[in-house]
């Protein structure tokens, strides 16, 4: 009887001594588990747009650029039926700044004027406002515009940024050679494109 007595005192002082450690390890895991936090999120960033805006006096259509080259706006110079005495012809697009980012922009020809009558005929693009550029003068028949053919803002400068602008006049006329007692021009086309390039 005593020996039953003493077994189960073990058993009992065994499971006391087994709560007390598991309480003792329930309160240090608690201790442990006290924190506090401090959280920095929504660290992101983003970049500035690049764009602008295409007008064709004479268009009635605002073309707005895309990140595409054969982006297509309106005519700005065109002719048809003419005769040995034609004057020419003069029309301006404006090109407005509409990106966050500062930039530059460049003239261009994406391909080589195409046809006879092109030898025949003249270009000047100049600028508008305080601008007094002359920025292409081809007298000598209509040819590629190089892409290094800087532009500036009305302002004159060649830094553009948001709300800047430019009005650029381009004029068609005819060479000496384009005359009455030459019919070389006669039954000829010429077509060409411009390419306005902005890059920041």
């Amino acid at each position: 009887m005593e020996q039953r007595k003493s077994k189960r005192s073990v058993r009992v002082a065994l499971v006391l001594g087994a709560a007390v450690a598991g309480t003792a390890l329930v309160g240090w895991g608690g201790l442990a588990a006290w924190q506090a936090y401090t959280q920095n999120a929504g660290n992101a960033f983003t970049t500035g747009s690049i764009g602008h805006t295409n007008v064709v006096k004479g268009g009635n259509t605002t073309c707005t650029s895309t990140s595409a080259e054969n982006t297509i706006c309106n005519v700005i110079v065109s002719g048809s039926g003419l005769d040995w005495n034609w004057p020419g012809v003069s029309n301006t697009v404006a090109i407005t700044d509409t990106a966050s980012l500062p930039s530059t922009f460049t003239l261009s020809t994406p391909a080589d004027p195409s046809g006879l009558l092109c030898s025949y005929l003249t270009l000047e693009v100049t600028g508008s406002g305080s601008d007094n550029s002359t920025y292409v003068n081809q007298q000598a028949g209509i040819g590629s515009i190089p892409t290094s053919t800087s532009l500036n803002t009305n302002a004159g400068s060649s830094s553009w940024n948001l709300g800047n602008s430019n009005t650029f006049n381009f004029a068609v006329g005819t060479t000496a050679s384009y005359s009455a007692t030459n019919s070389g021009a006669v039954g000829q086309s010429c077509t060409f494109s411009v390419l306005f390039t902005q890059a920041a």
